[in-house]
């Protein structure tokens, strides 16, 4: 027979079994369904190991925070990072990615040690300058467009509540290229390896170039087919050149929310909810002239869509609503008959304008 401590002893172990396939269960239910197997390894590995320390909801952000970190490279503050770093010690610690994308032990991963003083003496003046990787050369540009289909299918697989520049990191890194965004007060110039992919000069009223360019460059990577132009230096979406990149991104997004637009309401915030949809804002900017009169100006994406000039009795609060909406319903009516043309503007209120 059992003897009653032998009892407690079964009973304990059943129950802690129970528990443990419990807990099992509730991480597994956590992988998403974009998620990358070695993602969520990684993710579950981190949820198990802090299981009972935090609430469900904080223990998922803590464990997404850590693959944003990890693996995407992202960065918080100081506190922050030091509480990922510590609470994924024995995690990340022995995981290692190769360029294959592939997980090794950090033991056999291989290691780039410093430079020591002693190790340049003697050395020739070649030998002592850093090397530096080069892009493809244009006569290979027909592997470098392939590595783009890769970068495309990488990106289209990056989660979207990613910002457009942790996106572009994130494929970037997956493919082994290099970005960098080159800004000179509103003129934009992105780069993919040593290509111009993007170039723009924004108007002075839009604040947020650098999310207007991003966000441009992944719709137009995500929506057209790229290669490198035959003078090997830029890199063209549909065969257009960089300069026109975000006036046509623009544009397609406009064409995109027409089925949008012929459903729902065709006022202001009817234009408004659509353009959202896309990552176009509608502005409204009002602007004094002589007298009493005002010039009022619809703006998404710094491209005008609509301008009107006001009397001054038509520059009250419910003059200027009945007229934004109505500008508005005209835009909506441009954007369902299919002949929208963007192309860039000289205006010094907006970079952008329809071409008629």
């Amino acid at each position: 027979m059992l003897t009653i401590s032998q009892f407690l002893s079964g009973r304990s172990t059943i129950l802690l079994s129970i528990f443990q396939m419990g807990k099992l269960e509730d991480v597994e239910a956590e992988k998403k369904v974009w998620e990358s197997d070695d993602a969520w390894e990684l993710r579950r590995a981190f949820m198990l190991a802090h299981y009972d320390d935090y609430p469900k909801i904080q223990l998922q952000c803590l464990s997404q925070l850590f693959i944003n970190v990890t693996l995407l490279g992202c960065e918080y503050s100081e506190s922050l990072m030091q509480k990922i770093r510590t609470m994924g010690a024995g995690i990340a610690a022995s995981k290692d990615r190769t360029k294959s994308g592939n997980y090794v032990k950090a033991s056999v991963a291989k290691k780039r040690q410093a430079v020591k003083p002693s190790d340049l003496e003697g050395a020739s003046d070649e030998a002592k300058c850093p090397k530096i990787e080069k892009s493809p050369e244009p006569a290979n540009s027909e592997a470098f467009n392939e590595r783009l289909e890769q970068l495309k299918s990488s990106l289209a697989q990056t989660p979207h509540h990613l910002t457009g520049e942790q996106m572009m990191k994130a494929a970037t890194n997956a493919c082994l290229m290099k970005w960098y965004v080159k800004k000179v007060n509103q003129k934009v110039e992105i780069h993919i390896d040593r290509f111009v992919v993007f170039r723009h000069t924004f108007s002075q009223y839009c604040v947020d170039v650098n999310d207007c360019a991003i966000n441009a460059l992944i719709e137009s990577i995500l929506s057209c087919d790229m290669a490198v132009n035959d003078d090997g230096d830029e890199i063209r979406f549909n065969g257009v050149p960089a300069d026109e990149c975000y006036a046509k991104s623009v544009e397609r997004r406009l064409l995109k929310i027409k089925s949008g637009i012929a459903g729902g309401p065709q006022n202001l915030k009817g234009l408004s909810t659509q353009l959202e949809s896309v990552n176009m804002s509608l502005i409204q900017n009002a602007k004094k002239l002589e007298g009493w009169s005002q010039q009022l100006d619809l703006v998404t994406a710094d491209l005008l869509i609509g301008s009107r000039i006001l009397s001054s009795t038509e520059c009250t609060k419910p003059a200027m609503a009945s007229i934004a909406d109505e500008m508005s319903s005209q835009v909506c009516q441009l954007i369902l008959g299919g002949t929208i043309n963007v192309v860039n503007s000289i205006k010094s209120h907006s970079s952008l304008e329809f071409q008629v």
